[in-house]
């Protein structure tokens, strides 16, 4: 028995709605909301140019869109990520003429991540040979608990503009950008500030030393207003004559630690210490305070607004009392780990393979 005929307007509109990506079923019900009523297979046969009686020999061909994710197209992707500045997701969909989800899912199906770059210490040919030769050394004396002899020092800057209790990020509508709040302004003038000297170890923190304004840190300053009251105060309620551990001095190569009247007062004192021929220049990715320590305190102090230089100074000491051991045994116990990626590394950055 022959099949019933459909007319070339029937069948062009079923072309349309397949082309415009509806399912067979839901074609059926379109076209029956029309009063034109066709069964599922005679969809299913339009659609595989099989079904219908007509008068043409040609077949009727349904144009699919080309798959974005060719080889071509993700080898063009790939070559435009895989360097050292590359372009945005957003432009180079709009260069290949493909989707920016398109671009994404190729970038995560290729193996890639995105990743923030780290603001890293410049280091010289130097620098990254002599990090190279000393950090297995030093890695020793820190590796199996030993880390835990040592009391790190270091200084660092508080500046006022710097705990304004303002965020680095924030949310705009994109129909209505409020861009008034996407700027920080900065007073171009020097930033009201000071110096402060502190130390960690596993059995507490010493006292911080304040630097007045206008001095100048060199070694007649250091011995006398950091290292003396640091041996008669700091050692004796830290590391107390009971106890068996026989506590070790760090310092970086500051010009003012590394100067011969703070080594000589050192060695007067026989004070056990990493001397500059031990320690690694350019490193404070490998020193307790300043890849971590000092960042954290810093990050307390910018959550609330500070007024006052006497008000900056009151809420660091009251900072530096409220950080727990705990986090400081935390931050030591991933000295020696530090120190040794620095030698794996070859005395290279290590700060983005961490």
């Amino acid at each position: 028995m022959p099949r019933n005929k459909i007319s070339d307007i029937v069948e062009g509109r079923i072309l349309q709605l397949l082309r415009w990506g509806y399912s067979q079923s839901l074609i059926v019900n379109i076209l029956k909301l029309d009063g034109i009523h066709v069964s599922q297979p005679t969809v299913s046969n339009v659609e595989q140019k099989i079904g219908r009686q007509r008068n043409s020999e040609s077949k009727i061909k349904i144009f699919r869109k080309k798959p974005s994710q060719t080889p071509s197209i993700i080898k063009k992707v790939i070559e435009k990520i895989d360097v050292k500045e590359p372009p945005t997701q957003r432009a180079i969909a709009k260069d290949l003429h493909i989707s920016q989800s398109t671009v994404s899912n190729i970038i995560k199906n290729s193996g890639f991540t995105l990743r923030k770059k780290q603001k890293v210490q410049k280091l010289t040919s130097s620098n990254v040979m002599k990090r190279g030769q000393r950090s297995f050394k030093l890695y020793r004396r820190l590796a199996r608990g030993r880390y835990k002899n040592f009391i790190t020092t270091d200084e660092t800057w508080f500046y006022l503009d710097e705990t304004s209790g303002r965020r680095k990020v924030c949310y705009i509508k994109k129909t209505d950008p409020d861009y008034d709040r996407m700027i920080i302004q900065q007073n171009t003038s020097r930033p009201k500030g000071f110096m402060v000297w502190g130390g960690v170890s596993s059995q507490g923190k010493t006292t911080l030393r304040f630097v007045t304004p206008g001095t100048k840190v060199n070694s007649n300053y250091y011995i006398n207003n950091v290292l003396k009251p640091f041996l008669t105060k700091d050692v004796p309620r830290l590391f107390r004559k009971g106890k068996k551990l026989k506590w070790i001095f760090h310092q970086d190569s500051a010009p003012s630690h590394t100067a011969k009247e703070t080594i000589k007062f050192l060695e007067q004192n026989k004070i056990h210490y990493i001397t500059p021929q031990e320690w690694m220049p350019a490193s404070p990715d490998a020193a307790p305070m300043d890849y971590s320590i000092w960042g954290h305190l810093k990050q307390q102090l910018n959550k609330t607004r500070i007024d006052s230089i006497e008000e900056l100074k009151k809420k660091i000491l009251y900072e530096w009392r409220k950080m727990s051991q705990t986090y400081i045994d935390k931050v030591l116990a991933s000295w020696p780990r530090r120190v040794l990626k620095i030698y794996q590394a070859r005395g290279s950055h290590i700060e983005h393979r961490l």
